[in-house]
């Protein structure tokens, strides 16, 4: 397939024109998903070890498991995918932040958190889960549920 980029200035910065052929509707529709504002993650359904694409907004946690990662939706659904907790941190714009050494946590889906055991952080998500915030991560974890709380408001 050949790439042509054309530069025009009557485009605004967050804005970009694609040409295609007719009869590549399809392909339309899965760069409109793909380039979207929204981040998405590859994932493997275990059941049928399907590959598909995850809007992260749909994501409840990431749980390191050696050189796979454990996804679970908010909807109660896992999948797995290919690489570290490391490779996630770098999603920005997805409200996903990392908790501890082994979870990453989508702050969107945070209820309320308070002081657990041994002066520990504990997480509760709107699905009644909890959370342990190991003490390296607390500090950021609380000025990034104020800025999240501020922006929902």
């Amino acid at each position: 397939m050949k790439i042509n980029f054309d530069w025009d200035d009557l485009y605004s910065l967050s804005e970009i024109g694609i040409q295609l052929n007719p009869k590549n509707h399809e392909l339309k529709n899965k760069l409109k998903t793909f380039l979207s504002d929204k981040a998405h993650i590859e994932v493997i359904n275990p059941k049928n070890n399907r590959s598909l694409l995850l809007n992260c907004s749909q994501v409840l946690s990431i749980e390191a498991m050696d050189n796979l990662s454990k996804v679970y939706t908010i909807n109660n659904e896992v999948f797995y995918v290919n690489g570290r907790l490391k490779k996630f941190e770098a999603i920005t714009n997805a409200n996903l932040f990392r908790i501890n050494n082994s979870v990453i946590l989508n702050l969107s889906e945070v209820v309320d958190f308070n002081t657990g055991k041994y002066a520990r952080l504990e997480v509760h998500t709107k699905g009644n889960q909890s959370f342990i915030v190991s003490r390296h991560y607390a500090k950021r974890l609380k000025e990034e549920l104020i800025s999240v709380q501020r922006i929902e408001e």
